[in-house]
């Protein structure tokens, strides 16, 4: 591997002979630095300017804004191609459309492929730490742009590249101004202390299927409505140590709704990419580990369920733009699957031995992967073009065939505005939908008008089943050890996540259809079943209109001839927010913000300075264990340990800013429970539980224990109290997301710690048919627990959550339980 001494004199003789072929501006003369230099990032203000500079210099570039980060910032997508294949982009879109829904016949199929281009899309740290892929991205970009070597004439000729420079705007932003700040102190390589996107952070890359952020909005419409592109190249870095770049193909298990013929593209690709790195004496690329093909809802892991060829690769990195010098000595033995790290293996053919490692050298692999992914695209676009039809083809003729036929989601709904919000989604990743004109008969049983009708005879039939069908999660062994657990969630259904009735029909049946045209929000409505009440409620309040609640749990809106238990008012709510990346309590405050509750960030000087419940009706601590509770980043301690590195060195630039030290300490806990004793409710959720269970004197206990029960993000059933304002709007059975182990039972009478007190079961895990979706061991652990249990204490209340109501904006069936409980804190009863 050629060292960055090396490597930079080399890139700066390339960049020079190639800047006299085309003309465009180097990347350091923009710069004032090589991207990938040492202690150097450029920030995203510099490179969206260096693209729109090339775009103005470069007739082999056309760069576009794809929508607005969540902070408002400009989302660029550059269009890369021969002068020739821009002038008929339009033309070129068409025929990739065509093509990859099927709307041709084999036929003319053949002659468009002839004609076509392949379409590749690259995009560059959407995870603003992994800041590698935005730094290689104007390297790339420039020597796409300024050689004329046969190589790239071959690739300007027979491949559009959609490159995005930045996945997420304002995350890099952030980052290369916190790296700035710190280089050269004691905090140099210092953890980001929050989280880099927002409601999201790191969690931006799981929410492919359920589009709840912006940014995901906006590259989704590019890949599944407009452009449909054959590679879908994903850059992220964090390789498993101490490989230097993950590669495909991935891990098992592999989900059986990704057709057979991606997987072997994927694994073509991969190849390709390791073949070209060992080529260019690259050590260290490895497959076959850690990420695998089973989960849909990443940016790599959703275009394979549309018959794209998603891959990623993960990169090695130290810390920002900051070198190391690796000690082959303290490198560990095997990898996670046992494999040895420094002998050749089938998956891992050329260890790497160890040495300085630098942005610059991370850069490098990096363009090496690019150039194999292009080069191999270049090289057939005419299979790629074909095989997109075929694959579209398939499926629907698949789809036709029944079994299923197709899914109807009747009107008739528990929650008719989370069925609307499932199907608008669908749309969005470009699933076709149709309306019942009039009422028809499937398999044996009647649906209304107005019912969707979701047709399996389409392009994306594999995406459209994975997300309707319980999923069942293979138990692989390996050499009878323990199950293989998830990359991340084991089920993830989509309509038992949002409490949606989907109907699988298997037979052909006869109906009367239209056409759905694009769904948009639901409308506010005073239904207390539907979430979309919770709009109807903040908007009156918001107005200053009374808003009563009746005992039984209706929302009674202004003139109301019933009677009512207590009036509502405009919540107060404190968020807790802690100093680290937070992505539960992200979500959660995504989740207040699209239901428009108004809150408060509650940091850790907040909670200790007391006095809560004069500011506070209710304060919410999503999942984050005791200690990041208690504690947070402790100074004088470094956020960076490994035993891969020198733990000393890594200590004299990792330390925590002191401002953004500690934690609420004993003195939070305290003033915590003053806040629920003088009449506040505090929410708690996942292993935020454990908080109040061993700090305050509850007759309550977690009777989970570890290796006792295990859900590596499944769906669970809960039989739910009926007939209480707590749980008002709910069904007595819905389904829940877990991960981990929570659940819970009255200590009454038993626990000396504890006062008198109330505990009542909100919700329990079902005793029978408890799995939904996903794996699940040792359930007897839970089987008929508390998954969401009240406890009087005082004046007020402590709710403890052990399923995740929230979790990732995704599970409309249980947000009522937590926003009822919200708004519930704020009301005040109705005078007689």
């Amino acid at each position: 591997m050629l060292s960055r001494t090396l490597l930079r004199p080399l890139v700066l003789c390339l960049i020079f002979i190639a800047s006299a072929v085309g003309q465009v501006t180097p990347p350091q003369a923009h710069f004032g630095f090589l991207p990938g230099d040492d202690y150097k990032l450029a920030d995203y203000d510099q490179i969206r300017s260096y693209f729109e500079t090339l775009a103005r210099e470069s007739d082999r570039m056309q760069v576009v804004e794809i929508g607005q980060s969540s902070e408002g910032r400009s989302m660029l997508m550059a269009y890369i191609s021969s002068p020739a294949n821009l002038a008929r982009l339009a033309e070129y879109q068409q025929m990739q459309r065509k093509l990859a829904l099927a709307e041709v016949g084999e036929e003319e199929a053949r002659q468009m492929a002839a004609q076509a281009k392949a379409i590749v899309w690259i995009d560059c740290s959407m995870h603003s730490t992994e800041v590698t892929p935005s730094q290689h991205a104007p390297l790339l970009a420039h020597r796409l742009l300024s050689e004329d070597s046969t190589e790239i004439r071959q690739i300007l000729d027979n491949v559009i590249l959609l490159l995005v420079p930045v996945t997420n705007p304002d995350g890099l932003q952030m980052i290369t101004e916190w790296y700035r700040r710190n280089v050269g102190t004691e905090y140099e390589i210092a953890a980001y202390p929050g989280l880099y996107q927002k409601y999201s952070g790191h969690d931006n890359n799981r929410d492919w299927y359920m589009l709840n952020l912006a940014e995901t909005r906006h590259v989704s419409k590019v890949l599944y409505q407009d452009w449909f592109p054959h590679i879908v190249y994903n850059q992220h870095q964090t390789a498993p140590f101490p490989a230097r770049m993950f590669v495909p193909p991935y891990s098992e298990p592999l989900n059986p709704a990704i057709p057979s013929a991606v997987v072997e593209g994927i694994g073509l690709i991969g190849q390709t990419i390791k073949e070209r790195l060992a080529l260019e004496g690259k050590p260290g690329a490895i497959s076959y580990i850690s990420f695998d093909g089973w989960w849909n809802g990443g940016m790599r892991t959703t275009p394979p369920f549309h018959n794209m060829h998603g891959i990623l690769t993960e990169t090695a990195g130290y810390y920002y733009a900051t070198p190391y010098v690796y000690d082959s000595a303290r490198f560990p033995r095997n990898f996670a699957n046992g494999m040895p790290t420094d002998k050749p293996s089938i998956f891992y053919p050329n260890p790497w031995k160890g040495g300085r490692w630098s942005l610059g050298d991370a850069v490098g692999y990096n363009l090496t992967a690019s150039m194999a992914v292009l080069n191999l695209a270049a090289s057939m676009p005419q299979h790629w073009s074909f095989n997109a039809w075929r694959l579209a083809q398939d499926q629907i003729e698949a789809g036709k065939r029944g079994s299923p036929y197709a899914y109807v989601v009747s009107a008739e709904q528990w929650d008719p505005s989370s069925a609307q919000e499932m199907t608008r989604r669908l749309q969005a990743n470009g699933v076709r939908v149709e309306r019942a004109i009039a009422g028809f008969t499937a398999d044996g049983r009647e649906y209304p008008a107005g019912s969707y009708v979701i047709p399996a005879a389409q392009p994306f039939r594999g995406y459209l089943m994975d997300l309707l069908e319980p999923h069942k999660y293979p138990e692989i062994r390996p050499n009878g050890g323990p199950v293989l657990s998830p990359y991340d969630s084991s089920g993830y259904t989509l309509s038992l996540q949002m409490g949606v009735d989907v109907v699988r029909i298997n037979d052909q049946f006869q109906a009367s259809l239209a056409n759905l045209p694009e769904l948009s929000t639901p409308q506010p409505v005073w239904d207390r079943r539907q979430n979309a009440s919770f709009w109807a409620v903040a908007d009156a309040l918001k107005s200053s209109q009374p808003v009563r609640l009746a005992s039984s749990g209706n929302f009674l809106p202004a003139n109301s001839p019933d009677s009512a238990a207590v009036e509502l008012r405009s919540p107060r709510v404190g968020m807790y927010v802690p100093h680290r990346g937070d992505m539960d309590g992200g979500w959660t405050q995504w989740m207040l913000d699209y239901y428009r509750v108004p809150f408060e960030q509650l940091r850790n000087d907040g909670v200790r300075a007391g006095n809560l419940r004069e500011r506070f009706d209710t304060i919410l601590i999503a999942s984050q264990t005791t200690a990041v509770i208690l504690h947070g980043y402790q100074p004088g301690v470094p956020t960076v340990t490994s035993s891969y590195i020198d733990n000393a060195e890594s200590a004299a630039k990792s330390l925590m800013r002191p401002e953004f030290t500690g934690g609420v300490g004993m003195e939070g806990v305290v003033a915590l429970r003053e806040f629920v004793e003088q009449g506040g409710t505090l929410i708690t959720m996942g292993a935020a539980t454990e908080l109040p269970i061993s700090m305050f004197p509850l007759p309550v206990a977690n009777v989970v224990r570890t290796g006792t029960f295990k859900a590596p993000g499944a769906i669970v059933r809960l039989d739910v109290l009926q007939g209480d304002t707590l749980t008002a709007g709910m069904p007595a059975r819905t389904t829940a997301f877990v991960n981990g182990g929570y659940a819970f039972e009255s200590t009454a009478g038993r626990d000396r710690r504890t006062t008198e007190a109330e505990v009542r079961t909100l919700a329990r895990y079902s005793i029978t048919d408890l799995l939904a979706s996903g794996w699940i061991t040792g359930e007897n652990a839970i089987k008929g627990r508390d998954a969401v249990t009240e406890v009087r204490m005082g004046k007020g209340r402590v709710i403890l959550f052990g399923i995740r109501p929230q979790h990732r904006g995704q599970t409309f069936a249980t947000f009522k339980l937590l926003l009822n409980a919200i708004y519930l804190a704020s009301a005040k009863p109705v005078a007689k």
